[in-house]
């Protein structure tokens, strides 16, 4: 059987082109992933999250919580933006409308981001994002200050047309993730789903010496753990080689 130890469920933008390929590789022997998908624009701004946050528990149901459905044993949300919002509590707030809908843990890729954080005890950052809304930048930038890390450097791709973001080759990651980089920063933080960024990782954090965090890594080791899979798994970045 597929997900003889566990099945992540995880809900997806629509415009995710991205995360299935990622999550797959990532998954453990025995851990299957499983997808559904919430409509949404892309367009970048702050709307197009409230919209989609408003079909989370719809989505959430489809994975979990009845006996109409796959009946996954942990439930993701792959959003950044969605997800960010400086607000005290609000992204436990989705885990626990997530919770409700289905029964199981569940998480938000912000929340697993902040997770990944607090165990590799960061404290400062430089984060960025693929697309050039900047509006959407200091969502995230203020989501992170608030959760108590400082955000010394901030940056996007200045990518205009969002289905473009999908489309970048790891090489685009790795030269703009570098490009952030500051001496003052213990780790760097790409909070975005839909950019390619699993094959750089590891070299990148080999070349700079210090921990890459991203959406999709974050959010597949936060549900890894949350089944109780603890085995440190190689050539994904340092969060997933602590138990």
């Amino acid at each position: 059987m597929y997900g003889w130890r566990g099945r992540i469920g995880l809900i997806l933008a629509s415009t995710n082109a991205v995360t299935e390929g990622e999550a797959n590789k990532m998954a453990p022997e025995g851990v299957s992933v499983h997808f559904t998908r919430i409509s949404y624009r892309g367009e970048g701004d702050e709307a197009d999250d409230i919209r989609l946050r408003k079909e989370l528990e719809a989505a959430a149901g489809l994975l979990a919580g009845s006996s109409y459905n796959l009946g996954v044993d942990v439930v993701g949300l792959m959003h950044g933006s969605a997800s960010s919002d400086p607000r005290p509590g609000f992204d436990q707030t989705l885990n626990e409308r997530m919770y409700k809908a289905t029964g199981v843990p569940s998480i938000t890729q912000s929340s697993a981001v902040i997770q990944a954080l607090r165990k590799l005890s960061i404290k400062r950052v430089s984060t960025g994002i693929p697309l050039g809304e900047m509006s959407t930048l200091m969502r995230i930038k203020a989501f992170l200050e608030a959760n108590g890390f400082e955000v010394r450097h901030q940056g996007t791709l200045g990518i205009k047309d969002h289905h473009l973001v999908c489309s970048q080759p790891p090489e685009a990651s790795y030269k703009f993730i570098k490009s952030l980089d500051r001496d003052d920063v213990d780790a760097i933080v790409m909070n975005n789903a839909n950019l390619r960024t699993l094959e750089i990782i590891e070299p990148l954090e080999r070349d700079l010496g210090k921990p890459i965090i991203t959406g999709n890594q974050a959010l597949m080791w936060a549900c890894i753990r949350k089944l109780g899979i603890h085995d440190p798994i190689p050539g994904l970045g340092k969060i997933f080689m602590i138990q």
